[in-house]
């Protein structure tokens, strides 16, 4: 009928089918033409053995052609999953990515206020004291109406030296010392509010920046620097605990001796030299000690000890703080830069 099409057959369905019928076409004419219609007057034993072999061709063509229609469905099926997995990558990816940007876009805006946040904290520093970072009432008023304006790198900006470049002024050391940030218990306060604030910047970078794109423009801001300095003059071990430093517990244990530390290889934050030596020992102003590693031997800073818990301080191209706590001759530690990497360690005394 005009209209309709054929089915969709797969051609050794076409094929068989048509052998099919020639073969039974070609059996009739044989049982007219040639056995005689007699066969059926015949025992029954004979009439199925007649059958039997008329009919085995038939069912191993149909077999074979099963098993090929059964190969190209399992075929089909193969492809089908294969493109419901590409589409499923596609999707997880895409998805993946939004919650990426999803990330980000929240990550500015949580940027935003702690930027207002720690230009508040700076303000209120420079407020809290005489100090040559301010000339005047009248300028301290001028930088908080910047701030109030949306200016928040305002206050930052004034602890920072200007060294002229080559082309242009860029943004150089820091001006304000461990007296300006720590030197009364309110600016020293504020300061750990400050370190706090940033550091918790820093870790949401880590989790929305995948080439660390945003977390280099972040330590590159004057608030960044203003940080970095601040970790400069951080004293532990009380001002050290931002670093989730452990709570100390028991007497103040010994950690003279020369340690062997190893940085943990799991940690995706591994820094350039995974293993150093570590030599401690107390001094007329508290304990010190030095490193040493392939990229030569240098002094720590600020080191103390408060109860099992060792606090130092290196300067690593920047400042690196420090702390881990000892049990017997074995240390177990983490430290963490002021660009937000984290290093996982464990040390061992020598001769323990």
């Amino acid at each position: 009928m005009r209209g309709k099409r054929l089915p969709d057959w797969d051609w050794r369905i076409w094929g068989s089918s048509l052998l099919t019928v020639l073969w039974l076409g070609a059996g009739v004419v044989y049982l007219a033409t040639g056995v005689g219609w007699t066969l059926w007057q015949g025992e029954a034993d004979d009439i199925g053995g007649f059958f039997e072999g008329f009919f085995a061709p038939l069912a191993f063509l149909w077999l074979v052609v099963g098993l090929f229609i059964q190969q190209k469905e399992l075929a089909r099926t193969r492809d089908e999953m294969q493109r419901a997995n590409a589409l499923a990558a596609q999707q997880a990816s895409a998805m993946e990515a939004t919650a990426l940007t999803a990330r980000q876009q929240a990550f500015f805006l949580i940027a935003e206020n702690v930027r207002r946040q720690t230009g508040n904290l700076i303000g209120a520093m420079l407020a809290a004291g005489d100090n040559d970072l301010v000339e005047s009432e009248e300028e301290l008023e001028r930088h908080w109406s910047a701030h109030a304006a949306g200016d928040y790198e305002s206050f930052p900006r004034l602890l920072l030296k200007i060294e002229s470049g080559l082309q242009e002024a860029t943004f150089g050391s820091v001006r304000a010392d461990a007296e300006f940030f720590f030197g009364s218990p309110f600016r020293a306060s504020l300061s750990e509010e400050y370190l706090r604030s940033f550091r918790r910047l820093l870790r949401l970078a880590r989790e929305c920046d995948t080439a660390d794109a945003i977390r280099g423009t972040v330590t590159h801001t004057p608030h960044g620097l203003v940080y970095g300095a601040m970790l400069a003059e951080v004293r532990a071990p009380v001002a050290w605990l931002f670093l989730d430093a452990p709570v100390p517990q028991g007497p103040n244990v010994d950690v003279a001796g020369t340690w062997h530390v190893v940085f943990d290889p799991d940690n995706r934050d591994i820094p350039a030299t995974p293993e150093l030596t570590l030599r401690l020992w107390a001094g007329d102003g508290g304990w010190q000690g030095t490193t040493a590693s392939g990229q030569g031997e240098m002094p720590i800073e600020a080191a103390a000890v408060a109860g099992n818990v060792l606090f130092f301080r290196l300067d690593v191209g920047g400042p690196v703080p420090i702390c881990a706590t000892v049990d017997g001759d074995r240390m177990r530690g983490r430290a963490e830069s002021q660009y937000g990497d984290v290093y996982a360690f464990t040390g061992t005394r020598e001769g323990g």
